[in-house]
């Protein structure tokens, strides 16, 4: 059963998991923690604090696709976990239910244009 809740969840885990490994690599290469860098080393690369937006960003893909995972409920406004025949289901029932109130709406247009026009002919 394919539903977006467990897509969302593939790819926030995929993504976090992604973004491990390129944390892990920038770790190994040195490049994190960030370093200012004088001018006579000619080894050292100058890094700033926005590498640690990586990091953090994996953690938070991380525990969101884990969250999902274990509580689809809590994220169901904007991954529903039903599946494709249950949401097409619940979408035609909101256009029956808007069709009606749009023809109910339409003949009480039509029931006060009579009423008006039964008026004014009477007042002629």
């Amino acid at each position: 059963m394919n539903t977006p809740a467990a897509a969302a969840h593939r790819i926030l885990l995929g993504t976090g998991l992604g973004l491990l490994v390129i944390s892990g690599l920038l770790f190994s290469m040195g490049f994190l923690p960030p370093e200012n860098c004088n001018s006579e080393a000619s080894s050292c690369i100058p890094t700033n604090s926005f590498g640690w937006l990586i990091p953090i960003f994996s953690g938070i893909f991380i525990f969101s696709g884990l969250l999902i995972w274990k509580k689809p409920e809590f994220f169901e406004n904007i991954f529903p976990n039903i599946d494709e025949e249950k949401r097409k289901g619940n979408i035609e029932e909101l256009l029956l239910e808007e069709h009606l109130e749009d023809s109910k709406s339409s003949s009480a247009w039509t029931s006060l244009e009579k009423k008006l026009l039964i008026e004014k002919f009477e007042e002629e």
